[in-house]
């Protein structure tokens, strides 16, 4: 089957997760059924973004946390309107490295910034779109500490300690712990196997829309 309308995927995790494997693997399956597919990312998937994309990965100046995270919130509203919006107009699937809910575990449980006025500034820069699914990587630090191990350079994010790590896990597990729209996947299984299943997933949630539908126009007709 393809997928007739517009769909937003988030994929979300600490560093090392597997975060960005899983998009491209995931948009090349997706292809393989007549999608249109968009990848992105936050930060840097706008021509906005690519500019503080430099500035938070590698922070030249030291940034407070709220600097920080209302330069994430820039780009997001960018990324919204530039990107994101179009795509979903044309019927694409956007596949994102990295969305709003970051930025609750980053700066939020990670910094210790007002969770409630994170949501605010997010909903309002995502002029309240939200993903439709979101797949949650979850793995331990110690594995992801292992595997930034053996890259050649590391973001600011990157070369946080295991404390903050660990700050990161607990808050993403509490953000999605009452989300309907969230897939938790095994972050330790092989990258074929985590595809599979999001692949399935994301087929699963389009044949229940296109059934939500068919029930909308016939209940309509009566």
């Amino acid at each position: 089957m393809t997928i007739a309308r517009g769909m937003l995927i988030s994929i979300e995790g600490i560093d090392g997760s597997g975060k960005s494997t899983l998009v491209r693997h995931l948009a090349k399956q997706l292809q393989t059924y007549d999608c249109s597919v968009v990848t992105t990312k936050e930060p840097g998937g706008s021509s906005l973004g690519k500019l503080l994309r430099e500035i938070l990965q590698h922070q030249p100046v030291a940034l407070m946390s709220r600097a920080e995270y209302l330069l994430f919130a820039a780009d997001r509203a960018q990324h919204m309107d530039e990107v994101i919006k179009p795509a979903l107009k044309s019927g694409a699937v956007v596949i994102s490295d990295r969305m709003a809910d970051s930025s609750l575990a980053y700066q939020g449980y990670g910094r210790g910034e007002d969770l409630a006025m994170i949501n605010t500034i997010n909903a309002w820069a995502m002029q309240e779109i939200k993903p439709d699914l979101t797949f949650y990587l979850k793995i331990e630090p110690e594995e992801a500490i292992e595997r930034l191990k053996k890259r050649t350079t590391l973001t600011a994010f990157e070369k946080e300690q295991t404390g903050f790590v660990k700050r990161l896990i607990k808050g993403f597990d509490e953000i999605f712990r009452d989300r309907d729209n969230v897939i938790i996947l095994d972050g330790t299984l092989s990258p074929k196997e985590i595809t599979e299943s999001a692949t399935q997933a994301v087929m699963q949630w389009a044949t229940a829309r296109e059934l939500r539908g068919k029930q909308g126009e016939i209940n309509g007709g009566r």
